[in-house]
């Protein structure tokens, strides 16, 4: 990469709205060890004093390639956060920070400066966190500020929608980096899912769905009602509700074969939680949304 001072601003750009991202500004500075921080030639919104540091109106990603330093930033600024070589500052809008580099090394800083719905987004999720506002960059992270680096030198202004999704490249990595653990529970819920939906008939299936996932019932059961807002056993009943509606529309078998099918104990408890949970006995159910898909049907037959 050319290592020559640059920086740029943007303005808002429709197209780049439309694609949940905006690059506002990008840069590349070399800071040597015991000069000025940070260099007073940016607008008043992005320069500040140590003293009273400073709060953004958008994200910024900072990289700094060499040296070393410090990040104070809300909601704990008395916290003292050590920055090193190959480190990635996330700062949030809104939230008050200072960094710095040591007076001893020096840095070099790379930055891209984005707004949109997709960070908001994460944020909102939990998968940013305020509190921890640094991450380690790999080769693949480093790139990335190159690709940006080389676009806006060459014309900010005509490669803004590709700045901004590479604003957007950078967000991805994070938030894969932060929700490796948070993505392996999503996946074991929806093959909890997905087995509760394949074994709707089978009794005490809770427990060999959760052996079969290599946890146990109740770490099952909390991870279940965390990404979902339901309990494991109300989900399950939710399916066999749901297949219940289907064969007594479908098919016609009777309600003590049905309620065989789907796992239940006697022809009692599964009239007793179909009607709970529809507001009907399941041969009223059927009586019904049989006639109404007559009716439906009759609507639809071609006339003379």
């Amino acid at each position: 990469m050319n290592e020559t001072d640059y920086f740029t601003y943007l303005a808002d750009n429709a197209l780049c709205e439309a694609l949940g991202c905006t690059a506002l500004s990008t840069g590349y500075t070399r800071i040597p060890p015991g000069s000025a921080y940070p260099p007073a030639r940016h607008p008043d919104d992005h320069h500040f004093k140590w003293e009273k540091g400073r709060t953004l109106q958008a994200y910024q990603f900072a990289l700094i390639s060499e040296g070393r330093g410090k990040l104070q930033s809300a909601p704990d600024p008395g916290l003292v956060h050590e920055v090193k070589a190959g480190d990635i500052i996330l700062m949030f809008p809104g939230v008050w920070h200072r960094f710095a580099p040591d007076p001893d090394t020096g840095w070099v800083e790379s930055w891209i400066e984005c707004r949109g719905p997709a960070f908001d987004k994460v944020l909102d999720i939990g998968v940013l966190s305020l509190e921890t506002p640094i991450w380690h960059a790999d080769d693949q992270d480093a790139q990335v500020f190159t690709l940006i680096h080389r676009l806006a030198r060459e014309d900010a202004l005509a490669h803004q929608p590709t700045l901004s999704t590479l604003g957007l490249q950078l967000l991805a990595r994070l938030c894969q980096l932060r929700d490796v653990a948070g993505q392996g529970h999503v996946r074991l819920v929806e093959q909890a899912r997905r087995a509760l939906m394949e074994k709707s008939g089978e009794t005490a299936v809770l427990d060999t769905i959760a052996r079969n996932l290599g946890v146990s019932y109740s770490t099952l059961r909390r991870l279940f009602r965390e990404h979902t807002g339901v309990s494991l056993k109300q989900y399950q009943t939710d399916v066999r509700i749901r297949r219940a509606c289907e064969l007594l529309r479908n098919s016609d078998r009777s309600i003590k074969a049905i309620a065989g099918y789907l796992g239940y104990s006697s022809p009692f408890h599964f009239s007793a939680q179909f009607r709970k949970s529809t507001g009907l006995a399941p041969s009223e159910w059927r009586t019904k949304n049989r006639s109404n898909l007559g009716r439906l049907n009759a609507d639809h037959l071609p006339t003379n």
